[in-house]
């Protein structure tokens, strides 16, 4: 803090003593192209900031720079005047260089042939604006009249400081310098797009962010050079960008996130890591607040903001490096050796800004040159640290090898082991296996006769009740779904009891077990006969299936029985009634047509037996009369 003030005192001294003297006119020879003019040059500050050109030709007080380039913490619109005289031999038409550091707003004051004054304004954008303007000029010319004297004013606007390094330049020699200037930008240019370039490439093959984070750093970092250098944007055909008011904390807020981002990711590997994260991140939100005063246009706060971020976060990078590089970290030592410039050109910047300094070519030759630099050993950093991963990730292989190797010896031992013991018991669980199985034969053997009771009726084998009442339930189902009718039919054995009776129970179950296999054979294959108790039977005519059809298979059923059967060694004329009814014309659910077919059946009983009935229609006469 000493240091600084004292080279406030030392750098203000001379401006409070020589204030009230007007400059001298700045006489132009043939040797003056190239030569500095701020010894010569004026200035004014308009508090008002309403001040016409007139008023101030007229009334303005102007003050000496003194050769002073950086005006710092003015906020109002400040006025340059420079007066120039030139030797009868010199050129007419000058350029003034004002390329180094472009204000945001600049109007420049030239008198014409007649000695009237016209003006070229260049203006800085909005972000949000979409009108085209003139780019910001970087090489401002202007002529002598008829005059060996002329004076030239010009009126700009900053934000934070003045920076005005001016040249005065014939176009010839101009061009040759810069020619030079920019092929040694571009060399160090080259330098961090190939290594930008080849990192970009390392991260598609390794798939690291690190190598991509390195990339954006990298280019960011060249955009931030090429801002505020004498190449511009032009450089790299973005001409535009310069005119628009902010892009310089923009681009700074860019440049610093990703340079805090690449910090975190190769200084990542220490115990410490939360609360170096915590600085860090919080470094990052400060840029992001600037990015959002820019597009509040509060461009004045965005870049105070943006020149002190680095405050935050760059002694911290700088105290872990040095902490990490004590440890034996060597991709540590590249970056702090990487580093280290980057840290010097913005310190310069800010005391340029703040007016500590004078603003020379050499802050922007040292920002390309510690730009290449740092690329340079930020990539050897990277290289570095994959390299030690891999020794690390090779040496815990090593270990991990002999590790598995030991244990593979052991698990052999206890394999062999395990052999003898697998084997006995191996002989004494074929044998519980054995009867195992043979348990779970007689189980299924078992089940699969409950099953059968459960739904068979144990004389004539025939579905019994309860399975005829699901494939009642499945039929309801099918002719649902597809709207279809079924028919069911009751049956019933005509005088069962007297032949049971008359002839005993054996000739009674010899007649149910025919009847049954008439039955089945009667029917389709997809239709179910079902035997419901005694000598009743229920027979369920599965959809699709026309009336036509059932009645058809019913009157053969009756013509099967129209003949005498032999039972027990006896003729025996057998009858039985029917009692047909469909789905859903004559009930629609299973109570209903159930009770359809019942009442049916007692209308054949009542017709005099052996016949069909159902519902709604009477049959043309019975087959047999009983």
């Amino acid at each position: 803090m000493l240091k600084l003030l004292i080279v406030l005192f030392v750098c203000g001294l001379p401006s409070l003593i020589m204030a009230s003297q007007d400059a001298s006119p700045l006489v132009l020879n043939a040797n003056s192209s190239g030569g500095a003019i701020n010894g010569q040059l004026e200035y004014f500050i308009d508090p008002s900031e309403k001040m016409s050109f007139d008023e101030v030709r007229s009334k303005a007080d102007f003050t000496a720079c003194q050769g002073r380039t950086v005006l710092a913490q003015i906020h109002h619109p400040v006025w340059f005047r420079l007066k120039l005289e030139r030797t009868p031999n010199t050129p007419k038409r000058w350029w003034i260089d004002y390329s180094l550091f472009t204000p945001p707003e600049l109007w420049f004051y030239a008198p014409d042939e007649k000695g009237n004054y016209t003006v070229k304004k260049s203006t800085k954008l909005s972000l949000l604006t979409t009108r085209s303007e003139t780019n910001p000029q970087y090489l401002l010319p202007f002529d002598f009249n008829h005059e060996l004297s002329t004076t030239l004013y010009w009126r700009a606007t900053s934000y934070s400081a003045y920076i005005f390094p001016l040249k005065v330049w014939q176009l010839e020699d101009w061009t040759d310098k810069a020619l030079k200037k920019y092929l040694f930008y571009g060399a160090l240019m080259g330098v961090m797009l190939g290594l930008a370039i080849y990192n970009l490439l390392i991260y598609f093959r390794l798939k690291d962010r690190i190598f991509l984070i390195y990339f954006f750093t990298i280019i960011s970092y060249m955009f931030f050079t090429l801002n505020v250098s004498s190449l511009g944007w032009r450089t790299i055909g973005l001409a535009e960008l310069h005119q628009y008011f902010g892009i310089t904390s923009i681009v700074v807020a860019i440049t610093g996130m990703f340079s805090i981002l690449f910090a975190i990711s190769l200084l990542g590997d220490y115990k410490q890591k939360k609360w170096f994260d915590f600085i860090m991140y919080a470094a990052v939100l400060v840029y992001l607040f600037a990015l959002g005063l820019v597009a509040l246009g509060r461009f004045t706060e965005a870049e105070k903001f943006t020149q002190w971020a680095g405050a935050l976060w760059l002694p911290p990078v700088l105290l872990m490096s040095i902490y990490l590089s004590f440890k034996g970290s060597l991709w540590a030592r590249y970056y702090l050796l990487g580093e280290g410039p980057t840290v010097v050109g913005n310190g310069l910047l800010v005391m340029v800004t703040q007016g500590v300094i004078e603003a020379n070519s050499f802050n922007t030759k040292f920002y390309f040159i510690a730009g290449a630099w740092s690329a340079i050993l930020f990539s050897q950093a990277l290289a570095e640290k994959v390299n030690s991963l891999k020794r690390e990730k090779a040496a815990a292989l090593r270990v991990a090898v002999a590790e598995k190797t030991a244990r593979l010896l052991e698990a052999e031992e206890y394999k062999n082991s395990l052999e003898e013991k697998v084997s006995l018991r191996t002989k004494e669980l074929s044998v519980e296996v054995l009867m195992h199985k043979i348990t779970s034969q007689q189980l299924r053997v078992s089940q699969t006769k409950l099953e059968e009771m459960a739904y068979s009726d144990a004389l004539t084998g025939l579905p019994n009740r309860r399975m005829f009442q699901d494939r009642l339930v499945q039929a309801f189902t099918w002719a649902q779904r597809q709207q279809c009718e079924f028919a069911l039919a009751l049956v019933d054995l005509d005088h069962f009891k007297r032949i049971n009776d008359s002839m005993g129970h054996g000739a009674g179950d010899q007649l149910l077990h025919l009847v049954a296999q008439r039955l089945n054979y009667a029917l389709r294959h997809c239709d179910t006969v079902a035997r419901l108790g005694g000598d009743e039977f229920a027979l369920i005519f599965t959809a699709p299936i026309s009336r036509e059809g059932a009645i058809t298979i019913c009157q053969r059923i009756l013509a099967s029985f129209d003949e005498l059967v032999v039972i027990d060694g006896q003729l025996v004329q057998v009858g039985m009634s029917i009692g047909l009814a469909w789905y859903p014309a004559d009930g629609d659910d299973m109570d209903a047509l159930i009770g359809s077919a019942d009442v049916a059946l007692y209308q054949a009983k009542a017709a005099g037996r052996h016949t069909l009935r159902y519902a709604g229609y009477l049959t043309d006469e019975p087959k047999l009369n009983s």
